[in-house]
């Protein structure tokens, strides 16, 4: 037990990682908190599943069409910028919110303006938090440094809900903004303080001695790799897949609390701090473990998925949905935790940035089934929705499972 435990936090040990850690637990906080708040004041000001849906899914076409650009940004600019930028732009944006719900002024649309320009954002912040992991810890402690990053996360999505629903409740979404912003800059500041020296001198690309291309250049380097390279590739439509049946019900999660369940944002903050639970368990245990038969335990994590998804259909118990949605947060981090891993470790160093930005479409492409989910929801029901897709992911998982014995014996 004491090796493991000393295994999962031996990246903590480095400050660099220790520091952009702490900032990303901070901006973790703020985005978990701002999707509980926003996902439900979106459905209290239109009552509609395709409008809630909208507003949910706008992030996803900037960070579609600009991420590839800000994975390439990231192999040539200075990450840590780029991150402090980010961070900046989310909390002013959220105090801008914040400043709308007070004064009364605030409507759908505001919402989904602000989660459009948030997708910008993204794009260009996440790319280059992931692969800054690689300069802040040397490469044996890679796999468990990207399972912590997902595990700290993942923590976040165990507290904020919770919170967030129950400020809400009380005080009202204008607080809730208000908190956000403040943990934005929070970030910022952890982010600052890591220096040069903090940097490990492993896998970091000498960007100075090499010719730089034109960006389009840079990019089709990215993907001209991703596509030769079968593991990367596979990896990568699977996870598109998934992502595109399991995803849509975090959008229509506010209809299952308030129409099915018949209960308001406390509830619905409860939900999600339970998959976070879950979420937070399998990251831990990810991170402690030896890498060892991953691919496989992915493959596991899109099962347990469907399962849960069936589980939610079926049942219009607000208690059952409680123990499912630990399980569901577990197979959601066994899925994400171990695809970037693979994906990092897998990649050439001066490529993670692009890759890790290819690897991001999977978010970019969740209106492909977010959307439409949304416009069958409000016509055939959301549990009927989430039935299909259960469905469905579980018969693709079953297809990777069977077709794919590369990324099924990755270890």
């Amino acid at each position: 037990m004491f090796n493991f435990m000393s295994k999962t936090i031996t990246p903590l040990y480095f400050r660099g990682y220790l520091y952009l850690w702490i900032g990303m637990v901070a901006v973790g906080i703020a985005t978990m908190m701002q999707m509980t708040a926003r996902g439900y004041l979106a459905y209290e000001l239109t009552n509609s599943a395709s409008k809630l849906t909208y507003v949910n899914v706008a992030f996803a076409f900037p960070m579609l069409s600009l991420s590839l650009f800000g994975g390439a940004l990231s192999d040539r600019l200075d990450k840590q910028k780029i991150i402090q930028i980010g961070q900046f732009s989310a909390a002013f944006l959220a105090f801008i919110i914040a400043a709308l719900i007070f004064s009364d002024y605030i409507n759908w649309l505001h919402l989904l303006t602000v989660s459009f320009v948030q997708g910008g954002i993204w794009a260009f912040m996440v790319p280059s938090r992931h692969a800054f992991i690689a300069e802040l810890v040397p490469g044996k402690n890679l796999n468990s440094a990207i399972a912590l990053n997902s595990a700290g996360f993942n923590v976040s999505n165990l507290i904020a809900p919770a919170v967030a629903g129950l400020i809400y409740g009380l005080a009202g979404p204008g607080y809730v903004y208000t908190i956000i912003g403040g943990l934005a800059l929070m970030g910022v500041f952890f982010t600052f303080i890591i220096k040069p020296e903090m940097r490990q001198s492993n896998d970091i690309p000498d960007n100075n001695q090499s010719e730089k291309k034109e960006i389009l250049s840079e990019i089709k380097i990215g993907l001209i790799y991703i596509y030769n390279e079968k593991l990367l590739f596979s990896l990568l439509i699977a996870s598109l897949i998934f992502s595109l049946l399991a995803e849509p019900f975090r959008f229509l999660l506010p209809i299952f609390v308030k129409d099915i369940y018949l209960r308001g944002p406390e509830a619905m903050g409860l939900l999600t701090t339970l998959m976070g639970l879950g979420s937070v368990i399998a990251s831990i245990i990810i991170a402690g473990i030896d890498a060892n038969k991953r691919g496989l335990i992915w493959i596991i994590g899109g099962f347990i998925t469907g399962g849960c998804l069936l589980a939610l259909a079926i049942s219009d118990s607000y208690v059952i949905s409680m123990i499912v949605m630990v399980f569901m947060g577990a197979s959601d981090s066994i899925r994400r935790t171990l695809s970037m891993s693979i994906m990092m470790e897998k990649t050439r160093p001066d490529l993670r940035g692009r890759i890790m930005s290819i690897y991001m479409l999977n978010w970019g492409l969740i209106p492909l089934g977010a959307l439409p989910a949304g416009i069958v929801a409000d016509i055939i029901g959301a549990q009927s929705t989430i039935g299909i897709l259960s469905i469905l992911l579980l018969i693709s998982s079953a297809l990777v499972l069977i077709t794919q014995k590369e990324l099924r014996t990755v270890n």
